[in-house]
């Protein structure tokens, strides 16, 4: 069991960063209508979110 509970984190670890680019919507941001993602905040702790409202 420990075997497999390793393999998980590990896989997460690896598999979590991967890099992406999305449009920025959000008309209060400083980068709004341009593609943001991992690899522009390189060396910055950042918080992602991927919600939806209607």
């Amino acid at each position: 069991m420990r075997f497999f509970i390793f393999i998980f984190i590990i896989q997460s670890l690896l598999i979590g960063q991967y890099d992406y680019s999305l449009l920025d919507i959000n008309p209060s941001s400083e980068y709004y209508d341009s593609n943001v993602g991992t690899s522009l905040f390189e060396q910055k702790v950042t918080l992602h979110y991927f919600g939806h409202f209607t």
